[in-house]
């Protein structure tokens, strides 16, 4: 048995496989269209990628929610009675409220479990980034690391784990309050794509427009092939939002721009999905820090 528990959120958008490998579990979080409810399962349990992603070029408008105070203790309950503590590998703080309720659960639960411990970490980041952080502590937690040393690397790498991504149109990420730019980029978006990375305080920055879908993926590539380290090492993840070709066109301009690349996709879940659009490509790499890439789009 690992040292510890990793548990992330519906934002991480690991896979089932994914999960299963590195022993992950998550909190679920919830999606609403009208009066209709749906749970933010990573496997699309109550509605298939196609038709919500579907539904959504159609006009229908979905509102989604954090992780519920009951979810947090039904779960955390689970892995504390088993005997493990527990570590959270949270969405950014600037997209979703959930790691604060964690917080206050964890707090509360202090007095039924005096003696397991509870660490809620704001990663700053969400998307399959946030999940790569946790598939790391799994690990770490798996070689027998302290649950302390892995809150520990968390805080000291998190800045180095990047996203680049695109989007159909920024109406949906304007809408949802989860993306900055300055009113000269929203200005005129026709017929351009924007580029996007998550900056240090854990939202999303529109850094770039270009014009057309294909000049968004060189642009994509480009970036990732200047920032990314040592990218024989890992792993870039491509996730789509119900664009598997686009995906694959994609794939193709980061591997003229890195021959060795180690490329695999996957399908943006629901709760990342309402907020940036049926059309999205997310690139999730390691490389340098997001403070010398703001640096550089200044």
């Amino acid at each position: 048995m690992a040292s510890f528990d990793v548990i992330t959120d519906s934002t991480s958008d690991l896979t089932s496989d994914l999960r299963q490998e590195y022993n992950i579990d998550y909190f679920l979080m919830g999606f609403s269209s009208g009066d209709k409810e749906y749970s933010a399962s990573l496997d699309w349990d109550e509605i298939g990628s196609h038709e919500f992603y579907d539904s959504m070029r159609n006009g229908v408008k979905y509102k989604t929610s954090q992780v519920s105070v009951k979810t947090f203790t039904e779960k955390l309950k689970k892995h504390l009675s088993a005997g493990q503590d527990v570590i959270y590998i949270a969405c950014s703080s600037a997209l979703s409220s959930s790691v604060k309720t964690a917080y206050v659960v964890r707090d509360e639960l202090k007095k039924d479990f005096p003696d397991r411990k509870v660490i809620c970490v704001d990663s700053l980041i969400s998307g399959m980034s946030q999940g790569m952080l946790a598939i790391e502590c799994a690990r770490m937690a798996s070689s027998g690391k302290s649950i302390e040393e892995c809150e520990e690397w968390i805080e000291a790498n998190k800045f180095f784990y990047n996203q680049c991504s695109t989007t159909e149109t920024l109406s949906y990420l304007k809408e949802a309050g989860r993306v900055t730019a300055s009113s000269a980029f929203f200005g005129n978006l026709f017929a351009v794509k924007p580029i996007i990375i998550s900056d240090t305080m854990g939202q999303n920055l529109a850094i770039e427009k270009v014009k057309g879908r294909k000049s968004s993926f060189t642009a994509i590539a480009e970036h990732i092939a200047e920032y990314i380290i040592s990218p024989e090492k890992q792993t870039i993840w491509i996730g789509h939002a119900d664009c598997f070709f686009d995906a694959e066109a994609l794939e193709l301009e980061i591997r003229n721009k890195i021959p060795n690349a180690n490329i695999k996709k996957y399908v943006i879940g629901p709760i990342v999905g309402v907020s940036v659009g049926p059309g999205t490509l997310i690139c999730n790499y390691t490389g340098k820090a997001k403070s010398e890439q703001l640096e550089n789009t200044k």
